[in-house]
């Protein structure tokens, strides 16, 4: 009896009911509650004071007014600036580089179209071969026509003083043909070589030691309608319905014999040869073209789109020898620089995009 009482007595086993506050172990406190002492708060648990609302974190910082304004600006005036640049471009590549041309005359049918009724060629003429080389027998040349050939060229500019300043663009920028007289021939000799027609098949004969030859006949398919010729009947006499012969001429250094290939229709070195004496004098200066008139070599013909062609040399000058047409992979050469030099420009326009 008396054990049981002190059993009952003794504190450290009588029964303590807990703080209705206290956390049971390892629960976490409800929201707002303040953990027990001792007690680790919830792993994203952040100090109120901290604390940063999600929708500022994420906002970003708004532009500047002046900033916006800045932007406005430029944006008005990107187009413009393009078209400033594109006009540039134009006309420094056609001032230096690749120029356009209307074939406005049938001289050169049908290598070139000009006639009445058809379509005018438009060519693409390649500026700097003729800074690395001299033009070369065969080469389609455009050249400023010396002041006393009068074939048809150029477009008369308007006296009204608007259309006037729209056509001084368009030549500008290569669109419109322009007003002075350029033409297009074939280089048939150059300085130092001596031209003359005809043998006894009717062809031009080229020398390159003179008058005495030897000489080397040109077979010339690209001849269109050629001028009037019949065989004479003796050595050193023309018929009466010859056209066609002339010379022989010598080129004096630095010029050039020039011949259209519609040679019944073509004012060209034969037909300002002043010649009066049955075919036996020429005048070697107003016959011919200074190097320096020349503006570039006809390459492509770029318009109408049916007729889409390079301008090579006919193989008749290389099969003949003629000197100086082996440097003709110049404008190869820097054609394909352009062309490299283009691509590349687009593909750095590409990647920037």
């Amino acid at each position: 009896m008396g054990y049981g009482a002190n059993e009952s007595s003794d504190p450290s086993t009588s029964a303590v009911p807990r703080p209705a506050t206290a956390a049971a172990d390892g629960a976490v406190p409800a929201h707002g509650a303040v953990p027990a002492h001792g007690a680790v708060p919830a792993h994203d648990a952040v100090p109120a004071k901290d604390k940063v609302p999600a929708t500022a974190a994420d906002k970003p910082p708004a532009r500047s007014k002046q900033a916006e304004r800045r932007r406005r600006r430029w944006a008005k005036l990107e187009l413009p600036l393009l078209i400033v640049i594109a006009i540039a471009i134009a006309i420094v590549l056609k001032t230096f580089v690749v120029q356009p041309f209307y074939i406005p005359s049938q001289s050169m049918e049908q290598t070139l179209h000009g006639c009445p009724g058809c379509t005018g060629d438009r060519i693409l003429v390649f500026k700097p071969v003729y800074q690395i080389r001299d033009p070369h027998p065969g080469d389609v040349v455009v050249f400023r026509a010396p002041h006393d050939w009068d074939e048809l060229a150029g477009a008369p500019l308007s006296t009204n003083r608007v259309v006037r300043g729209v056509q001084m663009f368009g030549q500008l920028v290569g669109v419109v043909p322009p007003s002075e007289k350029d033409l297009v021939k074939r280089v048939i000799a150059i300085g130092g070589q001596t031209v003359r027609c005809c043998d006894s098949n009717g062809n031009v004969e080229i020398s390159d030691n003179g008058p005495e030859g030897p000489w080397r006949s040109l077979n010339e398919p690209y001849v269109f309608e050629n001028s009037s010729w019949s065989k004479p009947k003796a050595p050193g006499l023309r018929s009466a319905d010859d056209t066609r012969s002339f010379g022989p001429v010598t080129v004096p250094e630095g010029r050039l014999w020039v011949m259209g290939d519609h040679r019944s229709d073509s004012a060209d070195s034969r037909y300002h040869c002043g010649d009066t004496s049955g075919g036996k004098t020429c005048d070697p200066m107003n016959s011919t073209v200074g190097n320096d008139d020349v503006i570039g070599k006809a390459v492509v013909i770029a318009w109408p789109p049916s007729r889409w062609r390079t301008l090579g040399t006919p193989a008749t000058f290389s099969a003949l020898g003629v000197p100086g047409w082996a440097g003709s992979p110049a404008e190869p050469a820097a054609a394909a620089m352009l062309l490299t030099a283009g691509i590349g420009g687009w593909r750095r326009k590409r990647r920037r995009r």
